[in-house]
């Protein structure tokens, strides 16, 4: 690929600039009393120390990702999640620059340390919002598993709607009662704040816990179910938010809960499929110019949050699940084949940053702005006590309909569920909001002394920021432990015995590299005894026949994944559409789901793809406007002749791995019979469309064959010149434009469609 890949430093640099800029224009135009004093606080002893605002906060954003980079290296091997050390570390760096460690070294002035860390503290929570939140929720939605997010949307949905008002009902009654008892909380006995409170408290962050999730290895359903989650609840909980703090402030509109709150939500889900519409027919307009692309749909993402908060003010972060779910499910073919990969590496990127940054700010938050004493630490556990409760009390309520909605619910994978709930960013940017409120308007709308109204604020943090400290060190990095205890990772006996024959095939090879090696003149006098010490072991895993219906669905399985591969390395190589990628993948992904126990020619996805419509066939029979007609027949055929050889082509891979399995790997000839039977099956259903097309419509045929042979030849100028370029033939500029002129072609091409 000749794109230039210096777009990511400069998208990374842009968005850098960006956030010390907004971070300052709102650092420097509080709208609180508050935040008046905090800012002159800052401002004068910067200038003291010669230190400006931007510099500072540009100093801490350069050492969050040093230290983010450092964790994730040397850290790695600690059984502690990677933002839970993140927080840990801004936690100890906020008590340092709190106990004055930060402002000499000896007859060295280091006081812009921590200028940089108390303004990263104090940092406004609409910029959280506003800058990191479309990274983090964008991100989330278009690295997601579209089919497997459809299979299991009923669950997160339950957990985030109904779920999350359950929630805050029930944790809004613990405060309470917190308050009505006279444990601590004077003045919460407010349904408007305690209610807040509850949907502040119920948005989870469940990265460290899907990162967990991915790396052992567990099923790919219960991390979408509890990411899928999230990001719904997010969105929910920031809605209900918003109308309690307009009841608290002062700023009601006086339009009904329950009305604003649909409004607000469906609305923004309207948004987001609304400009990932337009992101999915302008991304199909470009080919291969990674710049544009990937900018286009940063572009997107932020205009998608601002339109909604900003101009139509509704949910923003589920515009933007509804635009990433979008450009990651069925949009993903849009994008040109060469720039996809790319695209997923830069959102992981700017995802890593994101996080680097917020969880610093998190620890740097709960060390430097909360204020607390010793009776507070007790509420603190109740608090975190009972949310669990109110949690399991939300799972038990639901459970019986989850168990059975799309790929169901177990028990064990519901005690996941239930303690990987963990809270992060948002709800600290929501309380962080709720600590800017002018104390005033709490005295108003509460009837609370001035006293109760900053101690309300100051308890608000300091709760929100303490469940989050402790979800994260608590139930972040036990997790794994009750993962494993569970019993989720345990493999199955076939999917075991099928690894076993894979390292035996592994061994067997890696010895007769061994001995050709031997034979090597420059290698003679190595150490075979510790050469061969670093082949796989041998494995404890019996290989037997006695499971031959499970071993025969893993199997199935592993060549429906080839099937799917097979497609994206086409559409990848130019010689498949995109547009027909969701027909072909869908059915897969069905068969997948029925975990091997169906046929490989179960397709009965595709009849309707190759079935041919009866207008097509009348339009071919019709005199009245030929070219017309001819367009339409071809556009309508197109699409499923192009499936059709894809399809045989993936059939033809398929057959490969069969053999290499035969070869390789101990598996039963009547099970490799059978598996080919069905193959070979689909491979005629395919070939049969094929030969019908070509006598029934023999011109469109030719207008088909003619595309592809065309895509055929443009592909074969693209692979020549990147071999001339690698060759040294050619230099890269010479390169860029020869691939330019090929792009104007397949454009052409495609116009012409």
């Amino acid at each position: 690929m000749f794109t230039k890949l210096h777009a990511m430093p400069k998208l990374i640099t842009l968005l850098l600039a960006l956030v010390i800029n907004l971070n300052f224009s709102l650092f420097a135009n509080p709208t609180t009393d508050h935040g008046v004093e905090v800012a002159e606080e800052i401002a004068v002893e910067q200038v003291e120390h010669g230190h400006h605002p931007d510099t500072s906060m540009l100093f801490f954003i350069i050492v969050a990702v040093f230290i983010g980079v450092s964790t994730r290296h040397l850290l790695k091997k600690l059984p502690i999640p990677f933002t839970a050390l993140l927080l840990v570390i801004g936690i100890v760096l906020g008590s340092f620059s709190r106990l004055g460690y930060f402002e000499t070294w000896g007859s060295l002035d280091v006081s812009f340390i921590k200028d940089s860390l108390y303004n990263a503290a104090h940092i406004d929570p609409h910029l959280l919002l506003y800058i990191f939140l479309p990274i983090l929720i964008f991100e989330a939605a278009f690295a997601m598993d579209f089919h497997t997010f459809k299979k299991t949307a009923v669950n997160s949905v339950l957990l985030a709607v109904p779920g999350i008002l359950v929630a805050l009902v029930l944790t809004a009654l613990i405060v309470i009662g917190i308050d009505y008892f006279d444990i601590g909380l004077e003045g919460w006995a407010n349904w408007s704040l305690a209610l807040m409170f509850g949907a502040v408290i119920s948005a989870t962050d469940p990265v460290a816990v899907v990162a967990l999730l991915k790396d052992l290895g567990a099923s790919k359903k219960l991390g979408t179910t509890i990411e899928g989650e999230s990001l719904l609840n997010d969105g929910t909980a920031i809605v209900i938010f918003m109308v309690f703090l307009g009841a608290l402030t002062g700023e009601a509109d006086g339009m009904n809960g329950i009305l604003k709150f649909v409004i607000v939500s469906f609305g923004g889900i309207g948004i987001g499929l609304f400009m990932g519409w337009i992101c999915v027919k302008w991304l199909s307009r470009i080919y291969t110019d990674a710049m544009v692309e990937i900018t286009l749909v940063v572009g997107a993402a932020y205009l998608t949050f601002y339109t909604a908060e900003h101009f139509f003010h509704v949910s923003g972060v589920l515009a933007l699940v509804a635009l990433g779910l979008v450009l990651g499910g069925p949009g993903r073919s849009s994008i040109s084949p060469k720039v996809e990969h790319f695209m997923h590496e830069f959102w992981e990127l700017a995802g890593f940053i994101a996080n680097c940054i917020i969880f610093l700010i998190v620890g740097l938050v709960v060390s430097q702005r909360t204020q607390f004493t010793a009776s507070d630490f007790v509420i603190l556990l109740i608090v975190y006590i009972g949310i669990h409760i109110v949690r399991a009390i939300v799972l038990t309520m639901f459970f019986p309909i989850m168990k059975n909605a799309g790929y169901g619910l177990t028990k064990k994978e519901g005690v996941v569920v239930w303690y990987g709930a963990l809270r992060g960013a948002i709800g600290l940017a929501l309380a962080l909001i709720v600590a800017n409120i002018n104390p005033n308007d709490l005295v108003s709308t509460m009837g609370v002394t001035l006293d109760q109204a900053i101690e309300i604020k100051e308890e608000f943090l300091f709760l929100i920021a303490g469940t989050v400290t402790l979800t994260l060190l608590v139930n972040a990095t036990t997790i794994k432990m009750i993962i494993e205890k569970l019993g989720l990772l345990k493999l199955s006996e076939s999917k075991l015995e099928m690894r076993a024959s894979v390292n035996h095939y592994l061994r067997m090879a890696g010895e007769k590299k061994v001995n050709r090696s031997k034979q090597d003149r420059y290698l003679k006098k190595a150490d075979w005894d510790t050469v061969e010490s670093f082949l796989p072991p041998e494995s404890d895993v019996k290989i037997g026949d006695e499971h031959e219906e499970k071993t025969i669905a893993e199997l199935r399985k592993k060549l429906l994944e080839k099937e799917k591969s097979s497609y994206w390395h086409q559409f990848k190589e130019g010689m498949l559409p995109g547009k027909v990628i969701p027909s072909l993948t869908e059915g897969i992904n069905n068969l997948i789901d029925e975990n091997g126990k169906l046929p490989l020619s179960h397709r009965k996805d595709l009849e309707d793809l190759w079935t041919i419509p009866g207008w097509v066939k009348r339009l071919s029979q019709s005199g009245f406007l030929k070219k017309l007609r001819h367009r339409i027949a071809v556009n309508r055929l197109a699409e499923s002749y192009d499936a059709a050889i894809g399809f045989v082509l993936a059939q033809d891979e398929c057959i490969s791995l069969l053999g290499s399995i035969a070869r390789n790997e101990n598996v039963g000839m009547e099970m490799l019979e059978k598996l080919e039977e069905e193959i070979n099956a689909n491979k005629i259903a395919g070939q049969s469309f094929i030969r019908n097309l070509r006598s029934e419509y023999p011109n469109i045929y030719e207008t088909l064959s003619t595309q592809r042979a065309i895509r055929t030849l443009l592909d074969y100028e693209e692979k020549t010149v990147e071999r001339l370029q690698k060759k040294g033939r050619i230099d890269v500029g010479e390169a860029g434009h020869f691939i330019q002129d090929i792009s104007e072609r397949r454009k052409k091409l495609e116009s012409e469609l």
